[in-house]
């Protein structure tokens, strides 16, 4: 989802890529997260988890930790990426309802604006919302 949301909310000159400390490599996209992400306009239908071992890593300028956990993980990996790895703390939904994936979008959601005003970029208004516009 934050994938998805991320795409959406940031330039094409930005590339966005996900990847999980546990994630199974061929893993499709959860059916409460497909229908989630429909109501802003993003199709999962073909988005395959991935671990963070499949990709390179250094050549991201952020990392984005979903929760301690995971950046402690990232951290203990990865550390020359700690000052470029950001940790929030939101709750992974997977043994939710549809009402959790949406509180997840939209805590995402809501962490990507004050991102990229962090970043100082401001000037982006692609904030997708629940109707998909």
């Amino acid at each position: 989802m934050a994938k998805g949301l991320a795409q959406k909310m940031f330039p094409g000159g930005f590339y966005v890529d996900s990847a999980g400390t546990d994630s199974e490599t061929s893993g499709s996209a959860n059916f409460r997260a497909i229908s989630v992400m429909g109501e802003y306009g993003i199709d999962l239908m073909s988005h395959l988890a991935k671990n963070v071992t499949d990709v390179t890593i250094s050549d991201f300028d952020h990392i984005i930790a979903m929760d301690s956990n995971v950046f402690d993980s990232v951290i203990k990996a990865y550390p020359d990426m700690e000052d470029r790895t950001i940790q929030w703390q939101i709750e992974d939904p997977f043994y939710g309802t549809v009402k959790t994936y949406r509180r997840c979008a939209e805590e995402i959601f809501q962490n990507l604006k004050v991102l990229i005003t962090t970043l100082g970029l401001s000037e982006l208004s692609i904030y997708p919302t629940s109707d998909g516009r």
